[in-house]
């Protein structure tokens, strides 16, 4: 009896001490730090309309803007059935398919141009795979059966970044942040950061903040409030195929910048 239980104990060891799953925590791990930490200094203000100054920097006037706790819990409730039902068991596929791909598992340290060189793949890779994959999303057939319930909100908090339909969250969400670091062959700390960059970015683009010092929200931030063009994340495919056009004539676009200095307000 002692001899199963110590057997028993052995194997739920070796189960957490194994590649698989520490990958798969870490990387999981490093998306809600990302989504959850990035998000909540946002909806701080969002809920409460402190600190005052942050409140001046909001992309859309007042009455497009008024975060309410249903909201909140909304976004959760869709948050939680996808991470559950979709995001781990894709996470143990994906271990799988770096596996496959022959991407290093080991948490070594890359050499620095060889990490600056695959960030930079990855970003490009990701550009395109998210701009074609949301421009189909707005296709007829796939918006109002799927991307409909992301653009519940024409004036997004930071949380909604990640609020989508199930196919939504694998085809867009889940599939263009982690077809980069595979197709590159990241190793797994490369991926890591990768993914880190991908969601706080793409919160931030969702926050409606245009903070000093943060990429511009503006960009996408049109398109909640719009419903159409600028389908990219650098905005480079939405220039060559000429979908950001309507925002190059907006106010918006004359504020898409990176603001340096307290004064330079997005009003």
């Amino acid at each position: 009896m002692l001899t199963d239980k110590m057997a028993d104990i052995s194997g739920l060891v070796d189960f957490f001490k194994s590649e698989w799953f520490r990958n798969t925590t870490v990387l999981s791990t490093t998306l809600a730090v990302a989504y959850f930490g990035t998000g909540l200094l946002f909806l701080i203000p969002d809920l409460t309309g402190k600190p005052i100054w942050m409140l001046k920097y909001k992309t859309q006037p007042p009455q497009n803007f008024k975060v309410t706790g249903d909201d909140v819990k909304k976004v959760i409730q869709q948050l939680t059935f996808n991470s559950l039902a979709i995001h781990l068991p894709f996470m143990f596929l994906y271990y799988h398919l770096q596996v496959w791909r022959g991407c290093d598992q080991s948490f070594k340290v890359p050499a620095p141009l060889h990490f600056l060189r695959d960030v930079a793949l990855c970003i490009l890779i990701e550009e395109i795979a998210f701009y074609y994959a949301h421009r189909i999303l707005h296709s007829s057939f796939m918006y109002k059966r799927y991307h409909k319930v992301h653009h519940e909100f024409t004036a997004p908090f930071g949380l909604v970044s990640a609020y989508s339909h199930p196919v939504e969250f694998i085809f867009s969400n889940l599939g263009t942040i982690m077809t980069g670091p595979l197709v590159v062959g990241c190793d797994v700390v490369t991926t890591s950061v990768v993914f880190f960059l991908s969601v706080a970015v793409t919160v931030i683009h969702h926050s409606g903040y245009h903070l000093p010092l943060l990429p511009s929200p503006e960009f996408h931030d049109y398109h909640h409030l719009k419903f159409t063009g600028n389908y990219g994340v650098l905005g480079v495919l939405d220039w060559l195929h000429g979908t950001d056009k309507q925002f190059r004539k907006s106010k918006q676009s004359r504020r898409h910048k990176v603001i340096f200095f307290a004064r330079e307000t997005t009003g």
